[in-house]
């Protein structure tokens, strides 16, 4: 039997330029409301995308160096359903 692939959906797909500053705020946003609410939501007009990760969490940092040009990613990855934390134990 063949499995089904599931459809990838891009619901954001945005880019700007922000000083340091902007850029700084937006996190420190995204950070409050994730330890308010577990979420926070994306609003560029009328459109709004809710963003709300599981408790777990796989994360990705990389910078690379080209010539004069930096670039910094950070990426965020997470199963629906995957809330708590699988600890071992011994009785």
């Amino acid at each position: 039997m063949e499995e089904k692939q599931a459809t990838t959906q891009k619901l954001i797909d945005h880019k700007e330029k922000q000083s340091v500053i902007e850029f700084a705020t937006m996190l420190e946003k995204m950070a409050k409301k994730l330890k308010e609410d577990g979420k926070f939501t994306f609003v560029q007009g009328t459109e709004r995308i809710e963003v709300s990760p599981t408790n777990q969490l796989k994360m990705e940092y990389e910078y690379e160096v080209k010539g004069d040009k930096h670039e910094f990613e950070m990426e965020i990855e997470w199963n629906a359903g995957e809330n708590t934390v699988k600890t071992m134990d011994i009785e």
